[in-house]
């Protein structure tokens, strides 16, 4: 029986749950059907669980799915949000409509508050001093269930980045690979409704048996895809068989998290949680804050104190607490609950536990936004043409076909800035840009149909990303209390390196933009630049921090003074408490982090489940 058909079948069942502890006997005997309620916690009821997860997003549920196969383990998952698709109608569920996630107006009371943090970022200097939303998913499925989707996995020299700064061999690409296969159940492209002509080509043997997350393609092909392919392959980009084999210089097509079938989104809450409602005795506690872990006098973490609609109790953790917020949130409870940079905590009065470096190393790519009219159809016009609208809907409803099934992209490219633009950077960017692995792209060319509000006609965005980030930002509290978002400074484009860079890039950008043949009149975002200085500017006036944020509790060797977990995610200088998700990725990995999550998603639960 499915989630969803429990969900029908506890309203005929309601008078039986007089009688719990009966009716839990008799599930476990295999002679009554699960009810609904019985995977959901009763607020203010202290508790006790094997292991406690706080956050029930990408990674959060990941874990909390893979530690309740065994039935011996209880399992508890507290969320600050509930499910979206009651939260936020079918927005979160059409992939055409995952930008409306995306409100950029940095002021709180215009984004969605059920699904969303709403967090304001402090002035970027390094953005022409303007504020942000940084959208993070407050839902389960957490970002999961409010991105585009895109499904890459890195490259093989970043891996062996990571391996060699945490010390830990098993997080190079061959040891990582099965945690990749492990969770994704993979459909090849349908063909037959993507139609003749628009062949996709993709690495079957990336992929394996799998888990319950479903990956495969949209069944719209992008009618800008033609454009893409001639201007990358004009500029001489390698095509790539996808973007998840460990190779990302060149193009290649996306995979993406949505069901085959139905075309709708595929998130941790759709997949893992659903798998682990319909299997096991796992509890969500949805609606809840988690305000502090608990620690006793030999620094072991005991529980965490919880918050659900104004009732305060504590859930017990025999076992551990499993820190899943997010890379903002999971610093933040750590620094509330006593681990963090001592000089911060006594700033809000918060007993030190174990000072640690926890919110100083966040980084995130810096994307930028160019905008044209375009001279194909594309999903821009859903917004304001009320009879495209119509017939796409149409499409979805009776064939799962149309550009409703698909984010706005189909194509993404990767690339080292090529000559003669190299030899333009000076010789401290050069040097810094040498960190980086030989493998790893420096920049990333992505292309949406996407337009203004409102658009009635057809656009396409332009929106080249920073890959080698230098700029280093921060996550700081602002109060003890986790109702209070912390304070978020990404400091995005404010390394000169990256600006050199960008300023090349651009003009990259110029010539790829021209070879795709798509556009029609000029810029509409930034207007025309062709100075170094008036590129710089355009590019200050059109970025954004683009979501993918990483390292504010990074992994690392016992004794880096920068670390704050070890490489299965224990946290330094306590027991019983670690990290899973993407905080404690060292530095910013190229590409899109979501695959990246589940992985170590799954690593970390193996790592659990072996003791180690």
């Amino acid at each position: 029986m499915s989630f969803l058909q429990l969900l029908a079948w506890s309203s005929i069942v309601k008078a039986v749950v007089s009688a719990p502890a009966l009716l839990n006997t008799l599930q476990q005997q295999g002679e009554a059907p699960k009810l609904v309620g019985t995977s959901f916690g009763v607020p203010g009821s202290s508790s006790k669980f094997d292991y406690v997860i706080i956050g029930g997003g990408t990674a959060g549920l990941t874990v909390a799915e893979r530690l309740s196969e065994d039935p011996s383990l209880s399992i508890a998952v507290i969320e600050a949000g509930s499910f979206y698709e009651l939260d936020n109608g079918n927005v979160s569920q059409i992939p055409a409509f995952y930008a409306k996630n995306f409100n950029q107006t940095p002021v709180a009371d215009t984004i969605q508050p059920l699904i969303d943090w709403a967090y304001i970022t402090e002035p970027q200097t390094g953005l022409a001093g303007r504020k942000f939303h940084y959208s993070q998913g407050k839902t389960l499925g957490g970002s999961s269930g409010r991105n585009s989707n895109i499904f890459t996995r890195g490259t093989v020299g970043f891996f062996k980045r990571v391996a060699d700064v945490v010390g830990d061999p098993s997080w190079e690409w061959d040891q990582l690979l099965p945690y990749y296969k492990k969770s994704v159940q993979f459909t090849p492209p349908n063909q037959d409704k993507i139609g003749a002509g628009n062949e996709i080509t993709f690495d079957a043997s990336a992929y394996g048996p799998g888990g319950p997350l479903h990956v495969t393609y949209s069944n719209y092909y992008q009618p800008m895809n033609k454009g893409l392919v001639k201007g990358f392959t004009d500029l001489g980009f390698k095509a790539l068989q996808g973007l998840v084999s460990g190779t990302m210089i060149g193009w290649g097509y996306l995979a993406v998290s949505i069901d085959p079938a139905t075309q709708l989104k595929d998130s941790s809450e759709t997949s893992f949680l659903w798998t682990a409602l319909d299997n096991s005795t796992l509890k969500v506690y949805k609606e809840t804050y988690a305000k502090k872990i608990l620690f006793d006098s030999d620094k072991k973490a005991t529980g965490v104190q919880v918050e659900t609609a104004g009732l305060s109790y504590t859930l017990n953790a025999v076992k551990e607490v499993i820190v899943a917020a997010g890379v903002t949130r999971s610093p933040q409870m750590l620094m509330v609950s006593g681990v963090g940079p001592a000089s911060i905590l006594g700033q809000h009065n918060i007993p030190v536990v174990k000072d640690s470096q926890v919110g100083q190393n966040w980084q995130d790519h810096c994307a930028f936004e160019f905008q044209y009219k375009m001279n194909v159809e594309g999903n821009a016009a859903l917004e304001g043409n009320q009879d495209f609208l119509y017939k796409s809907t149409q499409e979805f409803i009776t064939s799962q076909t149309g550009p409703l099934t698909n984010w706005g992209g189909d194509i993404l490219g990767f690339e080292k800035l090529p000559e003669p633009y190299r030899s333009a950077l000076d010789n401290k960017t050069l040097n810094d840009l040498k960190a980086f692995a030989d493998d790893q792209p420096e920049y990333e060319f992505l292309t949406a149909s996407h337009g203004p509000q409102m658009a009635t006609e057809s656009y396409v965005t332009f929106t080249p990303a920073i890959l080698s980030v230098i700029s280093k930002g921060t996550i700081d509290l602002v109060s003890d209390n986790t109702a209070d978002n912390p304070k978020v400074d990404p400091k995005s484009f404010s390394s000169p390196s990256e600006q050199k860079l960008g300023i090349q890039m651009y003009k990259r950008l110029q010539e790829f933009i021209n070879a795709t043949g798509l556009t029609e009149g000029p810029e509409l975002k930034a207007g025309p630049a062709t100075t170094d200085a008036e590129i710089l500017n355009a590019l200050q006036q059109t970025g954004l921090p683009w979501y993918h944020g990483v390292g504010s509790c990074p992994m690392g060797k016992e004794g880096d003074p920068n670390a704050v977990v070890d490489s299965h995610g224990k946290v330094f200088g306590v027991q019983g408490v670690r990290v899973v998700d993407a905080s404690i990725i060292p530095f910013a990995a190229p590409g899109h982090s979501m695959a990246p999550v589940y992985m170590l998603a799954e690593k970390i639960s193996d790592d659990i489940k072996n003791g180690r």
